[in-house]
C-alpha cells in the first residue's frame, strides 16, 4: 500500500521538512519528500539526499562531526521515553547548499501520526551560536 503525503499541507509550513519512509531490513532510509521551505533554507534537493546515507554525507560532511551527530542521536532515542514523548529533538550544524553551515533544532517524530511507516523530520533554524 502506497503511502500519499499530503504535499500541500507541508509545503505551507514555514520549517523545513524531510519525509523518510522506514524500510524493513534497512536503516538506510529512503526520503520520499522535501517541502519548499526545505529547498529555501537547506538547499539540498531529493535527488541530491535520496536516502538517509546521502543526507548524512551531505549534511554532515566532516567524518568525525558526522560521528557526534550520529551518537548524539543513539544517545536522544535510547533515552526518549516513547510512550510519553512523541519526538525526539537535537541541536546541530547542517551544510546548506548555498549559505554554508547553519545551526538548527532537528525534530524527528518517533512514529508519525500524519504518515505510518514513515518519519517526519522538522528544522528549526536557529540563532545559537555554531560550534
Amino acid at each position: 500500500m502506497t503511502t500519499l503525503i499530503p504535499t500541500k499541507f507541508f509545503d505551507m509550513l514555514p520549517l523545513p521538512i524531510l519525509i523518510a519512509e522506514k524500510k524493513e531490513g534497512t536503516l538506510n532510509y529512503p526520503i520520499k519528500y522535501v517541502n519548499s521551505s526545505f529547498i529555501k533554507s537547506i538547499g539540498w534537493s531529493i535527488e541530491e539526499i535520496p536516502d538517509k546515507e546521502h543526507w548524512w554525507k551531505t549534511a554532515y560532511p566532516d567524518p568525525d562531526y558526522q560521528k557526534v551527530v550520529e551518537r548524539l542521536w543513539e544517545m536522544s532515542m535510547e533515552s526518549s521515553d516513547s510512550e510519553n514523548e512523541s519526538f525526539v529533538s537535537m541541536t546541530v550544524n547542517i551544510m546548506t547548499k548555498h549559505d554554508g553551515v547553519k545551526r538548527f533544532k532537528v525534530y524527528t517524530e518517533l512514529g508519525s501520526a500524519l504518515l505510518e511507516g514513515h518519519y517526519v523530520v522538522a528544522f528549526e533554524e536557529t540563532s545559537e551560536s555554531i560550534l
